[in-house]
């Protein structure tokens, strides 16, 4: 079934396409090719542009582990806040990369 792009519900079950999710997870690191904070964040923001102009389930984010993952938990603890996320956490086992979830 083809479904046009500016479907904004599913004509088979109804459901609002946005929300719903292929499975897939976008990978970026953005603390190893000498970012700033400033350019590692511009780099959160364009993958999870990408991520929900897509449908992806999340984004798997490498920060490392010093000020640049400080920097992107704060950024996350508000999108989250503010319903642009649903969650974030480390990636088990590995406190240098966070596992960023957009939808269900």
């Amino acid at each position: 079934m083809q479904v046009p792009l500016t479907a904004v519900r599913c004509p088979k079950c109804d459901a609002v396409l946005a929300l719903q999710s292929d499975g897939s997870v976008l990978h970026v690191d953005i603390a190893h090719q000498h970012e700033t904070i400033r350019i590692a964040l511009g780099k959160l923001e364009q993958v999870l542009a990408e991520a929900r102009a897509g449908h992806a389930r999340g984004v798997r984010v490498v920060v490392g582990r010093g000020l640049i993952r400080d920097e992107v938990l704060r950024q996350l603890s508000w999108l989250r806040h503010s319903g642009e996320i649903l969650s974030f956490d480390h990636e088990h086992g590995n406190t240098g990369a966070i596992m960023v979830t957009l939808r269900r």
